[in-house]
């Protein structure tokens, strides 16, 4: 639904640029290749990918923890008294929801951090990406990674041109 309006969008501002007297030039970028690219991105994406192996270590270890102490309830179950069968089940129904609640404060503290870390880069790329279409009288600028492209030749690929000038350190 989105990209079919960004379709409908880029088709009419060719259209009417086409119309005018003016010259329109496009050209695309490949955003993920350029973030990819960037060694401050590929810290960021190591951080984030040890934050996320920790998490899942933790979540193995819980996961065991509650497997183990399910096997031995199922092995003592028909020895144990009504109370004490209602006592092991909450406690692995604690354990299970321990698990899921954790689970998905990691995931949400996981997409913060994601998002801390790669926002200012983002910031970036669209800081470069501007200067260099201003640089090339470039009109429009489209994001292949995004999938907004319907046709693109590979000589209005600025994708690198726009890594170089990050990686100068300009903007």
């Amino acid at each position: 639904m989105i990209r079919s309006v960004l379709t409908l969008v880029l088709v009419s501002i060719c259209a009417v640029s086409f119309s005018s007297a003016q010259t329109f030039k496009a050209a695309f970028v490949n955003s993920e290749t350029i973030i990819k690219e960037l060694p401050e991105a590929q810290a960021a994406s190591k951080k984030i990918e040890d934050m996320g192996s920790r998490v899942r270590d933790t979540l193995q270890i819980m996961q065991k923890d509650f497997e183990s102490k399910f096997e031995q309830y199922r092995k003592q179950e028909a020895l144990l008294s009504a109370e004490a069968k209602r006592k092991e089940e909450e406690t692995l129904n604690n354990l299970r929801m321990r698990y899921s609640q954790y689970q998905e404060e990691k995931t949400a503290e996981l997409g913060k951090v994601r998002e801390s870390y790669l926002a200012p880069i983002r910031q970036k790329v669209t800081e470069a990406i501007a200067a260099v279409a201003k640089e090339d009288k470039i009109n429009m600028v489209l994001d292949k990674a995004a999938g907004l492209v319907l046709f693109a030749e590979d000589k209005s690929d600025i994708t690198y041109k726009v890594l170089d000038r990050m990686k100068r350190g300009e903007k």
